[in-house]
């Protein structure tokens, strides 16, 4: 009798983990477009620019009310601002971003991430919404 309350117990063990294991997280981001997360600047030359400005636009259609915190960049080539606070429903909530290419010397293909911190979820990576800006630079 005992073994059959072993075998149950393996059996749950193994349909848990097999569940886990297929479980797929989904890539919905709450943008009305997913390039409105990442922006290809395509070919930036630095000796005929300094800087490159991006203002990436969210309108907030899901939520009476969204409260940005901050921007936190992930490298300090690039500074980005936006207005905290509440934002109600249909607001557009502006982040731009500048993009120094010099600070660090980049050459090549680059790819710079942002990371908007809200109150609510926007993304699979829960109320932090990444935000990238990618390219090549010569």
């Amino acid at each position: 009798m005992k073994k059959i309350y072993l075998y149950v117990i393996i059996g749950i063990l193994i349909l848990t983990i097999i569940s886990l294991l297929t479980y797929e997280r989904s890539n919905t981001y709450l943008f009305k477009e997913k390039n409105s997360i990442a922006h290809d600047f395509g070919t930036l030359n630095k000796k005929s620019i300094k800087e490159f400005e991006h203002e990436f636009k969210y309108v907030n259609t899901l939520y009476d009310t969204l409260k940005i915190y901050k921007v936190i960049d992930g490298c300090d080539c690039t500074s980005s601002i936006v207005k905290a606070g509440n934002y109600l429903k249909n607001d557009t909530i502006n982040i731009k971003t500048i993009y120094n290419p010099h600070k660090y010397n980049d050459n090549g293909n680059i790819k710079k991430k942002m990371y908007l911190v809200t109150n609510k979820t926007l993304s699979t990576n829960d109320t932090i919404l990444p935000l990238t800006l990618k390219g090549f630079v010569k």
